[in-house]
């Protein structure tokens, strides 16, 4: 299979199972991945794949179907290699968790030993959009730094703050003051939020 359009990775979601709350979810990750590649691709032309972007922000959740635990992910690209899916977005869901996985760290999750760190501008794309996005919907940086401190290890505290800063350069802008924030209603977040002024403290 080439790369899924946008309505083939939907079907593909609804075929496998999929609840409604998860392909929402999926929907609003690739709005805001989108937002990070155009703005990124204003600076630097070309330099990430919108189609990419898309199927892989689509199917990176694909594995919840069958279980909503960490193991989703390996369900995630099984299920899309039997798809016979693109090996490009077959990566992007391989490296869609937690700021990203050595493969060390996912041994210790109980999981393949995979490199699942980020490398592409699309996997760091898609992987920074889905730890933007929470159950309620998208948060700022600050926010969702804060959810990690509570609930996370400081090695995927560093990994997603790091990751802003880096595609917060390549777009010139702090991803923060990016749309979209809500589906299907583009909006962007006020400049008189303090996400500039924190960006510069991260």
């Amino acid at each position: 299979m080439a790369v899924p359009t946008r309505d083939q990775c939907v079907g593909i979601l609804r075929d496998a199972g999929c609840e409604e709350k998860v392909i929402q979810h999926c929907q609003l990750v690739e709005a805001v991945a989108l937002g990070f590649a155009k703005a990124i691709n204003e600076s630097h032309h070309g330099l990430v794949n919108g189609l990419l972007v898309t199927a892989g922000a689509l199917l990176h959740d694909l594995g919840r179907a069958k279980t909503h635990d960490i193991e989703h992910v390996v369900w995630g690209v099984q299920m899309a290699q039997e798809l016979d899916v693109d090996p490009f977005v077959v990566e992007i869901i391989r490296k869609h968790v937690g700021g990203g996985l050595t493969p060390y760290d996912a041994e210790q999750l109980g999981l393949p030993a995979w490199n699942m760190m980020p490398s592409t501008w699309e996997e760091k794309v898609v992987n920074h959009a889905d730890s933007l996005v929470g159950a309620r919907g998208r948060r700022t940086i600050k926010k969702t730094l804060k959810h990690i401190r509570n609930v996370g290890t400081p090695n995927w505290y560093k990994r997603v703050r790091e990751m802003h800063r880096q595609l917060s350069g390549m777009a010139g802008t702090d991803l923060d003051l990016v749309g979209p924030w809500t589906l299907p209603r583009v909006s962007r977040i006020s400049r008189d939020t303090g996400a500039t002024r924190f960006f510069k403290d991260i």
